[in-house]
C-alpha cells in the first residue's frame, strides 16, 4: 500500500498522557495521536487525489458523511497531512480548509488556496533550499503577490465591481479563471468542514460549481466532511451528479481497528501487564467502543485515567473501576446527544428507539417515523422533515445504509440507552 501515491500519513505523534487524556472527541486539537483504520474510506480520497495528479480535473468531488462522533474530522485532518507529506519542489501540493460560509464568495475561496500556495512555498524553500532558486522562487512571489492582490484589492484586483461585502455568483468563474495562471504550478485538496452548514444562497452556487464541475483550469478536487445529510444540503446548493464511489458514509470500525488503536495507547504510554492480562483488557474495551470512534478515545482515556492512579500496571482487579468510568463516559456523550435533538422530550426517541428494535432489522421508513412523531409535532411549526435534520445532526438518527428514506439509530448501545430511559410511555 505504501508504495503508491498518497499513502496514508505516518502516526502522530502522542501527546502527554494527562493532556491527551482531557482531549474531547473533537478535532481542533489537530491530529488524533491514534488515529487508526479507515483505510477503505481513505481510499475514496486517494484515488481522487491521485486522478487530479493523472489530470482529470472537475467532477472528482468527495463527499464523507456520518453522525457526530464518526471520525469526519479526524480523517479530513489526515487528509491533509497525506496531502502535505506528498508535496515536493518540483509537483507543490496544498490541502485547504475552507468553513462553509467561505463557499458565498469566490474571492474568499481563492484567497484562502493563494495563502495556502504562499505558505507552502515557504514551507518547501526551508527544507529544499538546494531546489529553491531554479524551481519554487516564481512560486513563491506568485502566490504572494496574488494574495496580496485579492485581500488588499478583494474583487476589484481582476476589474470587478460588486455591492456589499459579497460578489455575486456569476463573477465566480471569473475570479477562478483569473486565478488560474497563478496557481498552475499547484495541484489543490479543498476540504470544506461542517459542510452540512453551507448555505443554499445565490451567492454559493457559482462557487460550489467552480469547485465541483468546472475548476476553470486550477487543478483542484474538493472533498466534503459533514453531518449525516450532507450530500442532501448540497444537491440543495445545486450539485448533483456526485461521481460514482465518491460519497462515504461513515461506519463504525472494525474491532480489530477498535483493539489496534487501543493496544496503541497501552503501548505509548508504557502500560504493561502479563500478555495474556494485557490481550484481554483490549478485546474487552475494544468491545465496549462498538468501534465508535469518539467511543474509542473515551473509553482507552478511561483506562488510562485508572491505570495511572494505581500505578500503571494491567491487572484483572482494575477493569470493574475501568469498565464503569467508560460506561460513565459514554453514557454522557449520549445525554449530551440527547439534549440536543430532543426540544420535545426524551420520550420521543425511547418510542423511536423500541420500535427499531420490535421490527427486528432496527430501521425505520421516514412514514413510520411521522406516525411516530406525530402528536409531539402537532401544533409546533416543525414538520417530519425539520425533525428528522435535527435527530441527523444530533447522532440520533442516521441514514440507513443503501435504503434511501430509512433511518436507523448509529451505534448499537445508543439504542440500548434510548430503550432504558427511565420514561413511563
Amino acid at each position: 500500500m505504501n508504495d503508491r501515491p498518497f499513502p496514508k500519513p505516518p502516526p502522530a505523534e502522542p501527546l502527554p498522557l494527562d493532556e491527551w487524556i482531557l482531549l474531547t472527541d473533537r478535532a481542533e486539537v489537530g491530529r488524533q495521536s491514534f488515529f487508526r483504520g479507515r483505510d477503505q474510506d481513505y481510499e475514496v480520497f486517494r484515488n481522487a487525489v491521485n486522478s487530479l495528479a493523472a489530470g482529470h480535473v472537475g467532477g472528482g468531488t468527495m463527499v464523507f458523511q456520518g453522525a457526530p462522533g464518526a471520525g469526519k474530522s479526524a480523517l479530513m485532518l489526515e487528509c491533509m497531512e497525506a496531502v502535505r507529506c506528498h508535496s515536493k519542489p518540483e509537483a507543490p501540493w496544498i490541502a485547504v480548509s475552507l468553513p462553509p460560509n467561505s463557499l458565498q464568495s469566490a474571492i474568499e475561496v481563492i484567497t484562502a488556496i493563494a495563502e495556502a500556495a504562499r505558505l507552502e512555498s515557504e514551507r518547501l524553500r526551508r527544507m529544499h533550499p538546494e531546489k529553491f532558486r531554479s524551481l519554487l522562487g516564481g512560486m513563491v512571489e506568485q502566490g504572494a503577490r496574488l494574495f496580496r492582490e485579492l485581500s488588499e484589492r478583494g474583487a476589484g484586483a481582476f476589474g470587478f465591481t460588486v455591492g456589499g461585502t459579497r460578489e455575486d455568483s456569476a463573477l465566480a468563474g471569473s475570479v477562478f479563471r483569473n486565478a488560474a495562471p497563478l496557481l498552475e504550478n499547484f495541484h489543490v485538496a479543498v476540504c470544506v468542514d461542517e459542510a452540512q452548514n453551507t448555505p443554499a444562497l445565490n451567492n454559493t452556487l457559482g462557487v460550489l460549481d467552480c469547485l465541483h464541475r468546472d475548476t476553470q483550469g486550477i487543478p483542484l478536487v474538493t472533498a466534503f466532511f459533514g453531518l449525516s445529510d450532507t450530500q442532501q444540503v448540497l444537491r440543495q446548493c445545486g450539485l448533483s451528479r456526485f461521481a460514482r464511489g465518491r460519497t462515504v458514509n461513515l461506519e463504525p470500525l472494525s474491532q480489530g481497528d477498535a483493539a489496534t488503536a487501543i493496544r496503541d495507547v497501552f503501548l505509548a504510554y508504557g502500560f504493561d501487564g502479563s500478555t495474556e492480562e494485557k490481550a484481554r483488557w483490549i478485546d474487552r474495551l475494544a468491545e465496549l467502543t462498538q468501534g465508535w470512534p469518539q467511543h474509542i478515545h473515551c473509553v482507552a482515556a478511561a483506562a488510562c485515567q485508572v491505570l495511572r492512579e494505581n500505578g500503571g500496571r494491567i491487572k484483572p482487579a482494575l477493569f470493574c473501576k475501568v469498565r464503569e468510568a467508560a460506561l460513565a463516559s459514554k453514557e454522557e456523550y449520549y445525554l449530551g446527544r440527547l439534549e440536543a435533538g430532543s426540544p420535545h422530550g426524551a420520550g420521543l426517541y425511547k418510542r423511536i428507539a423500541l420500535a427499531a428494535a420490535k421490527n427486528g432489522q432496527g430501521i425505520l421508513s421516514k412514514s413510520e417515523l411521522d406516525q411516530l412523531t406525530t402528536d409531539e409535532l402537532t401544533g409546533t411549526e416543525q414538520h417530519i422533515e425539520e425533525f428528522l435534520t435535527q435527530a441527523l445532526h444530533a447522532g440520533l438518527l442516521a441514514p440507513a445504509k443503501n435504503l434511501p428514506g430509512y433511518y436507523r439509530i448509529p451505534i448499537p448501545s445508543l439504542a440500548d440507552y434510548l430503550c432504558n430511559l427511565p420514561i413511563e410511555l
